[in-house]
């Protein structure tokens, strides 16, 4: 209990860093490569671009969500007694994260403990971003019609792949664990690629993992959901 105690007494620092922490990914995964030509400039939104001020506040909000991690990894904790607690021990899979199912409504989401707060600038029309509440993983939901469709997970999250994927992954990493169920475009927005790891598991062929890199091979961003909605490099907008 001591454990889930010390989450608590941070969920809502967290929370609020989140709130801004939470912008910039999301423009990250929201502005694309669809109209771009090969001599398009790398988009600004695909790089840091905090102050010395900002980087102040993220490096104890990185720091913090190590320790919740480790916390939340820590013998004896039971994660089912924090939804968010079972968010920072999940991987990403093609069919969720954790508590979190593809397909599955808001409203269902929040009845597991888990508030989805809307990212307004990441959404458009019937087709909305958003973060959880009290959670400080860079992580982002697309819903469409208030069902969940995809799961971002943006730069600086710790989160990985069932197959250990994470931000800063390279190319080779993802042809090594994949192999040859990887399909790879150029993307221009970025200097680097979009791969796209298509399932063969029976039930599993309309769900897709969606890995951009940059100019160095590595993994900038990635993403989980349904075909097609989780393809589409513009997000929402």
């Amino acid at each position: 209990m001591g454990a889930v105690a010390a989450i608590a007494a941070t969920a809502s620092i967290v929370g609020l860093a989140a709130v801004g922490y939470g912008q910039r990914p999301t423009a990250q995964a929201t502005h694309a490569q669809t109209t771009a030509t090969p001599t398009a400039k790398p988009s600004p939104y695909y790089y840091p671009q905090a102050s010395s001020l900002l980087n102040g506040v993220l490096v104890p909000l990185n720091s913090l969500r190590v320790m919740q991690r480790a916390i939340a990894l820590a013998p004896g904790v039971d994660v089912e007694q924090a939804p968010t607690l079972a968010l920072l021990t999940a991987q990403l899979k093609t069919t969720g994260l954790g508590p979190i199912r593809i397909g599955m409504d808001l409203d269902d989401l929040e009845a597991a403990g888990l508030t989805p707060v809307a990212i307004a600038e990441a959404s458009n029309g019937q087709c909305q971003y958003y973060r959880i509440q009290d959670y400080g993983e860079p992580i982002g939901l697309m819903a469409i019609d208030n069902q969940v469709l995809r799961v971002d997970v943006w730069p600086g999250s710790l989160t990985t792949t069932r197959s250990g994927i994470r931000i800063g992954s390279t190319e080779r990493d993802l042809v090594r664990v994949y192999g040859e169920q990887l399909e790879a475009t150029t993307n221009p927005a970025t200097l680097g690629k979009t791969v796209v790891f298509t399932p063969q598991d029976p039930g599993e062929d309309v769900y897709r993992l969606v890995f951009e890199t940059d100019d160095q091979g590595k993994v900038t961003q990635f993403r989980a959901g349904q075909f097609p909605s989780v393809t589409w490099a513009e997000g929402c907008m």
